[in-house]
């Protein structure tokens, strides 16, 4: 279960496309352990990623009757009724023929490390619409369908547990997932994994556990974790139960399909700053623009005849002040009007002053954007002009990095529908007015980036809208962002 951007051979396995990783021994007994206490009486298990069956060793040693799927037949299974077949084609043949309630409604428990890829497979590609039309919650990657399947088959009072890929908990392609979950399970625990669970298995990918249970008389109290440094830490969370314990509302930032998003641990004081002040796209444009559809085509990386549009992509890790990524072609409006996959957005905003933020990793930074210079697909937003500077320090700001990161959105592509959501704090005439000489400090290069951005905190933070104990949690994120988010 990872993500790796090199192809990893093992036993002759492409790693990467089987997505295929081990499940860590204290995790298959941590599960197996509190899957059972929920259901002391069960029977049956499935589990529909077999691997090398390290997580139904627990339930065979426990007597219990075992079925197990997978694509690879990965070692002599002896814990288990083995099947070499995609869970995905048996579940989809199940659906067409009517027969989930037949063959799939015993199962007591459903244990899972559903196949990770950070890639769309080429079965994903193959069966596109079939996929698409089995999934009402969308064909995105096989850890998400898994997860679907396993929840839609499974009966009432089944105990699902599983270690997956926590990117579901915030992306906004998984508010139907998230959806799926929230009507049709109860929710017993959150916890989230360490990034150094797989390292060595070469492999670096976010990760949480997480145990439901079908239907939702089940609901009481969700314990959760918020993630560790280190697996050491994560052993220590789980060997004694160091939890918190919340109602399932508390999990939900908000009902509204497009901010459904599934938190851990986030302050009311947070969640209230959502609910209490209006959005940034309620008060800006915030958009994509041009997506070229052939960058080695329009682009050129130096400026030159027929190529002289500053081209801005992803500011990245660059606040304030940022460089042209690339030279767009001088005709591009007309290009566009003449070539399919060739897209100019909001046209009337393109060229204008504004603010590009950034698009992938894990930082968040917005930077300023020239006139006459157009960005690409990351969100650009386009106030007023008196509103640049002060706006521009606010996005980066300590507040903003965790809001972006620590609540709206776990993994890497951040679009212009998360940064629309960020809610905008009220701020006096002489707050902007500081925020904006901030800003053009910073812009001018009079201010260095650190040092503004310790400015900019101070002055958000002396609103007293947030605890000092949620200050220092804010500080200790942005700080450490690496292994926070």
């Amino acid at each position: 279960m990872a993500r790796k951007e090199k192809i990893i051979i093992e036993d002759g396995i492409d790693k990467r496309e089987i997505g295929y990783y081990s499940t860590p021994h204290f995790i298959s007994n941590y599960l197996t352990s509190e899957m059972i206490s929920i259901n002391p009486n069960g029977r049956l298990v499935l589990d529909p990623a077999v691997g090398k069956e390290e997580l139904i060793q627990g339930f065979y040693e426990k007597g219990m009757l075992i079925d197990s799927f997978d694509i690879v037949k990965h070692c002599e299974c002896k814990y288990s009724r083995f099947t070499q077949l995609n869970f995905i084609d048996f579940y989809s043949e199940a659906i067409s023929n009517r027969i989930l309630n037949e063959q799939c409604s015993d199962y007591d428990y459903i244990i899972s490390n559903p196949p990770y890829n950070c890639h769309e497979l080429a079965y994903i590609k193959d069966n596109k619409k079939k996929l698409n039309d089995l999934f009402k919650v969308g064909a995105y990657n096989m850890y998400s369908m898994f997860l679907s399947a396993i929840i839609d088959i499974a009966k009432d009072g089944s105990v699902i547990g599983v270690i997956i890929s926590d990117s579901f908990l915030t992306s906004s392609v998984h508010n139907k997932l998230r959806e799926q979950i929230f009507s049709s399970c109860s929710i017993h625990q959150l916890i989230l994994c360490p990034t150094d669970l797989f390292w060595s298995q070469k492999a670096d990918v976010r990760t949480c556990i997480m145990i439901l249970q079908k239907g939702k008389a089940f609901q009481g109290k969700v314990k959760i974790s918020n993630r560790p440094k280190n697996t050491d830490a994560l052993k220590e969370i789980l060997n004694k139960k160091s939890f918190k314990e919340v109602d399932v509302e508390f999990l939900r930032l908000s009902k509204k399909i497009n901010m459904n998003q599934i938190i851990i641990d986030v302050d009311k004081s947070i969640i209230n700053l959502f609910k209490s002040y209006p959005s940034l796209g309620d008060k800006f444009k915030c958009v994509t623009c041009i997506s070229t559809g052939n960058d080695s085509k329009y682009l050129s990386k130096v400026q030159k005849t027929g190529f002289s549009i500053p081209f801005y992509k992803n500011p990245a890790k660059r606040k304030f002040n940022t460089t042209a990524d690339a030279y767009l072609i001088d005709d591009y409006m007309e290009e566009s009007l003449k070539v399919k996959d060739f897209m100019v957005r909001n046209k009337s905003l393109v060229s204008n002053q504004g603010i590009v933020c950034s698009s992938m990793g894990l930082p968040f930074s917005a930077a300023y954007l020239p006139e006459k210079a157009v960005s690409g697909v990351n969100p650009t937003i386009f106030p007023p002009l008196e509103d640049i500077n002060w706006l521009l320090s606010y996005l980066n700001s300590s507040l903003v990095t965790y809001l972006v990161r620590g609540v709206l959105i776990r993994s890497n592509m951040i679009t212009s529908g998360y940064v629309n959501c960020i809610p905008i704090i009220n701020f006096s005439d002489e707050q902007k007015r500081q925020l904006s000489n901030i800003a053009n400090e910073v812009r001018s290069l009079r201010k260095d980036t650190k040092m503004a951005i310790q400015e900019i905190d101070n002055i958000i933070f002396s609103t007293n809208i947030l605890s000092q104990d949620v200050i220092s949690s804010i500080l200790e994120f942005a700080n450490n962002i690496g292994r926070s988010v």
